[in-house]
């Protein structure tokens, strides 16, 4: 995605989500709680700035960028290009597993 004036790579890999945990000052097992009542600002900011410090450290990229001047390339960014962002996330996996943790997510009423 092109964010700061060149395409950049987002990685949600496990470096991710213990940057974003750290970022959020969460437990893993709380990340439900950051989607539950909508998205804030700074979660959208952080889930960025963590996806692409993620894949630079990974890569041995010059970082050249902090959460703050991530936020500022936001500001670019239309609602289509944080859609992608989120349901990229969203299809990530942590530790093995699907973010939700193998449980159905609309299971039937029989089942219950």
């Amino acid at each position: 995605m092109k964010l700061g004036g060149k395409q950049r790579t987002l990685h949600f890999s496990m470096n991710f989500w213990a940057a974003l945990t750290d970022d959020l000052n969460i437990r893993l097992d709380e990340l439900g709680s950051i989607f539950e009542n909508g998205v804030s600002l700074n979660a959208v900011r952080s889930i960025v700035y963590c996806g692409l410090l993620a894949y630079d450290q990974e890569e041995g990229n010059e970082i050249e960028y902090n959460k703050f001047k991530v936020g500022s390339w936001l500001e670019d960014l239309d609602a289509d290009g944080l859609n992608k962002i989120i349901l990229a996330m969203g299809e990530s996996r942590i530790l093995g597993n699907d973010l939700n943790m193998g449980i159905e997510r609309n299971p039937d009423s029989e089942g219950k």
